[in-house]
């Protein structure tokens, strides 16, 4: 196991919310050696999963609330993670994970980084990204490239 995880979230039938998959397709061989991939369809629990003993995580998803247009990218670093409060026990989010691993004293990584790219809201199946996200994934996965050969010296 690689102490350097990316991590993918989404769903690759709902449109843009696969870009993270597309994203860490053209990244994954700039680092066999040094960097692991997962792709997860779910979130919530699992996570923990793939997190624990590694150092470094960069998670690669997608936003599609607030105020930038499709295909603007932000970085979210591990203590800017928003608490979202729900009522549903079904539902849990990074940022509650994140804290279960602390309350647990889970082996947690040190750095977890997430690198979202913002779509428009979508209700359609499709496995098709829309223009503005197939335009902003070269600079999407450029970021991700940035940051990792920032954690590995490169």
């Amino acid at each position: 196991m690689n102490k350097i995880l990316v991590m993918s979230i989404g769903n690759d039938i709902m449109g843009d919310d696969g870009a993270a998959f597309e994203a860490a397709k053209l990244i994954q061989n700039r680092f066999p050696d040094e960097v692991d991939y997962e792709s997860v369809y779910g979130g919530g629990m699992e996570i923990l999963d793939y997190l624990e003993g590694r150092e470094k995580v960069l998670i690669l998803d997608t936003i599609s609330e607030g105020n930038k247009p499709a295909g603007s990218i932000t970085e979210i670093e591990r203590e800017d993670f928003p608490v979202i409060l729900t009522s549903s026990p079904h539902y849990i989010g990074l940022p509650e994970v994140l804290r279960l691993a602390d309350m647990f004293e889970i082996d947690f990584p040190a750095i977890v980084k997430i690198l979202a790219i913002h779509t428009e809201l979508q209700h359609e199946v499709t496995e098709e990204l829309s223009i503005p996200i197939k335009v902003a994934l070269p600079e999407y996965a450029g970021r991700a490239i940035q940051i990792i050969e920032g954690w590995t010296g490169e």
